[in-house]
């Protein structure tokens, strides 16, 4: 079944396109996002609803009763590193984000790092989301009927991807605004389950406040643990050439989304802590934290809500990260760094559609290879989950770099509060990068971890190559073809 949809898919998506009578039509316009599909984009890419859902065990298994606080303390850092990107946004908006930001603010090698580690840290994310939305939606039809098998999963997130594709493909617009309702309805499902167990168990936990029981160093492995929830809220960057008012509105959207975030984060923390202190196992122990509580309070059915948030925050994450990888592959082709083919918008839509048919097609592929060769979609979830917190990190961390020392040159009034943000922030990105690598972790996360390392030094020293051989390329990345 997986593979009629791959090849059905493959020859729908290189027919080509026009309007009805056989020409491009729209005279190329491109229309502007608001700042509710802005935001909406961003939160997309962020995926909150996987943190209430399956995430948050990692976490509570070293901050215990105080993971909300892991959380909330990790919010105020990456409000503090969206205050970093969002600088460098509003100086030099592109849609290749933090490929033209670092190249402009640091130097057009870190670009060119930033700029693949991106696309691939995107892509994996891109290549899980359809899988694990099919994987919710077959748990959520059990309800009703019993479906199971790879073939039903495949064929699920093969229609994800064709329906994202499609909305990604007709515009910016359109799909912005179904990735932000749909994310809503992600939210308000969760948010559905997390009532109901106030409602149950009443909203007081004496545990979660007494600070004499605090140790730091389960916390700080929880700090560790946590920070990953918040990437993707630099996504907002890539739509700066179908914003309006981009230079003031994608700075101020970074930031609202992780404070937004965060309070998710920080509020659900909290009520499932209270839950699983009154419910066996430890709620580091389960898989599915949602479910086992809606179990424990005479609802089992409430579980379905879990499975349709996950399911529904799959499918918005797979619209967003569609329109963010394309936009990075049409600003980076524009620059002279990969493929000139790339840099080619649909004369009807104004979308990268090229960039759009590639990424469906290689991830297509990808699922009829899990499919075929039987991979668990959970190891495959987690190792395209490592190489991409740590393409986060990395970029987080670079971030912190170029701005301090962009504003430095410019002797910009702000310099000194970002050199401050940066002796807070930039230390703990290295500590989990350092955990992150050392010591290698087993199975697809340490063959990620590898492919990230030997990704960021190809990338390197074919920067450096280009810099003592061919400057005049290095220059034409610094130029800007296509920023609003």
């Amino acid at each position: 079944m997986s593979v009629f949809f791959v090849m059905t898919a493959i020859r729908w998506m290189t027919l080509p396109r026009t309007s009805g009578d056989g020409m491009p039509g729209n005279g190329g316009i491109r229309l502007k996002v608001g700042v509710g599909e802005l935001w909406g984009h961003a939160v997309a890419n962020i995926t909150p609803s996987a943190m209430p859902a399956v995430t948050i065990a990692l976490v509570a298994i070293h901050g215990g009763s105080f993971t909300w606080l892991a959380y909330a303390l990790i919010g105020v850092l990456m409000t503090l590193v969206a205050l970093q990107v969002g600088i460098l946004a509003r100086h030099f908006p592109s849609p290749g984000s933090l490929f033209f930001y670092l190249s402009k603010a640091l130097h057009p090698v870190s670009g060119m790092v930033a700029g693949f580690t991106m696309m691939a840290g995107y892509l994996g994310a891109l290549a899980a989301a359809p899988l694990l939305g099919g994987l919710f939606v077959e748990q959520a039809l059990r309800f009703f009927w019993p479906v199971s098998g790879a073939d039903w999963i495949a064929g699920i997130g093969a229609l994800y991807l064709l329906v994202a594709w499609r909305l990604a493909l007709r515009g910016i617009e359109i799909s912005a605004r179904w990735g932000l309702w749909v994310e809503i309805f992600s939210i308000l499902c969760i948010v559905f389950i997390a009532t109901a167990t106030l409602g149950h168990f009443g909203w007081r936990d004496p545990a979660q406040w007494n600070f004499q029981q605090l140790h730091t160093a389960p916390l700080a492995q929880a700090l560790i643990l946590s920070l990953l929830a918040y990437g993707g809220f630099e996504t907002a960057g890539n739509l700066a050439g179908e914003t309006s008012a981009a230079r003031t509105a994608i700075p101020r959207v970074m930031v609202l989304s992780v404070l937004m975030v965060g309070g998710f984060f920080v509020a659900m923390a909290y009520i499932e802590v209270l839950a699983f202190a009154q419910i066996p196992p430890p709620l580091g122990d389960s898989a599915a934290p949602l479910n086992a509580i809606a179990k424990a309070i005479g609802h089992p059915w409430l579980g379905i809500f879990s499975d349709l948030a996950m399911a529904t925050a799959a499918f918005s994450a797979t619209i967003a990260t569609l329109n963010s990888i394309s936009r990075i592959l049409h600003s980076m082709a524009g620059h002279g760094v990969i493929p000139r083919f790339f840099h080619h918008r649909d004369l009807r839509h104004g979308t990268p559609a090229r960039a759009l048919r590639v990424l469906a097609i290689i991830v297509l592929i990808s699922m009829a290879v899990v499919t075929l060769w039987k991979i668990p979609i959970l190891s495959v979830v987690g190792t395209f989950g490592t190489f991409t917190g740590l393409a986060f990190l990395l970029l987080y961390g670079l971030a912190n770099i170029a701005t301090p020392w962009f504003l430095f040159r410019q002797r910009h009034a702000w310099r000194w509060i970002s050199l401050l943000i940066a002796g807070i922030s930039l230390p703990l990105l290295v500590k989990v990068m350092a955990v992150s690598l050392w010591p290698l972790p087993g199975g697809g996360e340490g063959i990620a971890t590898l492919l990230f390392v030997a990704l960021v030094m190809v990338i390197f020293f074919w920067g450096l190559y280009w810099a003592v051989f061919r400057p005049e390329r290095l220059r034409h990345i610094l130029v800007a073809v296509d920023e609003p």
